[in-house]
């Protein structure tokens, strides 16, 4: 664990430690403002509860937090959940909101069958919403400038344990800040659909993108997504390939030997046995380019050797962006792209190999969608503590049940 907390995290750390317990039985839809989403506990009193009133016995509220909190202390199955359950102390029942029993004054915790099918039987839409609102509204307290570029970085990932033998693996895309590697929005793509289709849903979730960058795949490299960010005064870094075949070759015959190098990263380390250098040339986008409020042209190089000075690889990238010069410059262009290429490490591999997301064969109803969700929450609560290495967190969080509800604000 690293001594210092970066300044962008020490700030949402600190909102979130001071955040007013507020009432929680708050009607879905009643909140408008995303900064009364600051207490997950907010956030989850949107999501509309499935069970009939009759016989409910625990709010949803108090099923989602058990659960959440057993994710963060590294469960990765439906057992290790159940198991968490049924250890929960009474302190931590008490914490968040357990029904305490009149006649022997104990707080008990749902029986774990009940958590299993009311997280199959909850609507995983509005779980996503509620999860993007919560992040969305503290996004504020990230920047202290208002007009600060948020760079946000999107891809897409699928869900390998939940394949059956007539149904394809469920795959999500989401979107998070490219710096921290925090999660804001997640949502389902539909199998007969595409990542594309599910470009604008999955940023209507977030309310404001003023100034937000987003970078992705050259799948993303849409005129249609450029134009829907542009109307939502958002900007956007996207590299150009086959599937914009026109414009790749336009930006292909530019005169790149004559644009000088804009900036250089170099990398040699011994630990990953090799040394990689980057550069990037930029140039006003010429007239005629064809692509919506395209602003500035750019190729990427990165160039990858053993430590002996050996090429390994070579690859180039060409790209387009609707950011002036005045706003990102060669310098921070190169950040921006990198952002979205270190996706699969900050998010994909912890989830994959700590949270064992590919081996979970959690397939019913909307879990699996819901369980997606909370464990990118449960990497960003972590990450918000300064843990760099996320199964040390989780294992931090296992040494005290009090420890998984410090990491996400659930103290009183």
């Amino acid at each position: 664990m690293q001594s210092v907390m970066p300044p962008a995290l020490s700030a949402i750390t600190a909102a979130v430690a001071d955040v007013d317990q507020r009432e929680l039985d708050v009607p879905p839809g009643e909140i408008t403002d995303m900064a009364d989403m600051a207490d997950l506990r907010q956030a989850w009193a949107q999501i509309p509860d499935p069970r009939s009133p009759r016989g409910r016995r625990h709010p949803l509220v108090v099923i989602l937090a058990l659960v959440q909190a057993a994710i963060v202390s590294g469960a990765t199955s439906y057992a290790a959940i159940r198991h968490w359950i049924t250890e929960v102390p009474q302190e931590v029942l008490h914490q968040i909101g357990a029904r305490r029993d009149r006649r022997t004054g104990l707080y008990t915790a749902p029986h774990p069958d009940t958590v299993c099918r009311t997280l199959a039987q909850v609507n995983a839409t509005h779980v996503d919403a509620a999860y993007a609102a919560h992040r969305a509204g503290q996004i504020v307290d990230f920047y202290d400038d208002p007009d600060d570029l948020v760079p946000m970085t999107l891809d897409g990932k699928t869900q390998r344990g939940t394949a059956t033998s007539d149904k394809p693996a469920q795959h999500r895309l989401g979107v998070q800040l490219a710096p921290d590697g925090i999660v804001v929005a997640q949502i389902d793509v539909v199998s007969k659909s595409n990542e594309i289709t599910a470009f604008a849903p999955l940023l209507d979730q977030i309310g404001c993108l003023k100034n937000v960058v987003i970078s992705a795949d050259m799948m993303h490299t849409q005129r249609g997504h450029a134009r829907y960010l542009h109307k939502r005064d958002a900007f956007y870094v996207f590299p150009v390939g086959g599937n914009q075949s026109g414009l790749f070759d336009q930006l292909d015959a530019l005169a790149w030997n004559q644009v000088p190098i804009g900036w250089t990263t170099y990398n040699h380390g011994h630990g990953h046995g090799r040394t990689e250098i980057r550069t990037i040339q930029v140039m006003p986008a010429p007239p005629g380019t064809r692509f919506p409020h395209v602003k500035q042209v750019f190729l990427l190089e990165r160039h990858v050797y053993d430590l002996e000075w050996k090429p390994l690889s070579n690859v180039a990238v060409l790209g387009v962006t609707n950011l002036t010069e005045q706003l990102a410059g060669p310098r921070r262009l190169a950040e921006l792209v990198r952002g979205e290429w270190s996706i699969e490490n900050r998010d994909h591999y912890v989830r994959d190999v700590t949270f064992g997301e590919d081996r979970c064969r959690v397939r019913t109803g909307s879990a699996p969608s819901i369980l997606a969700v909370m464990r990118s929450y449960a990497i960003g609560a972590l990450r918000l503590l300064n843990f760099t290495n996320i199964a040390e967190g989780t294992r931090w969080a296992r040494d005290d049940f009090r420890n998984p509800l410090i990491a996400l604000g659930l103290t009183m």
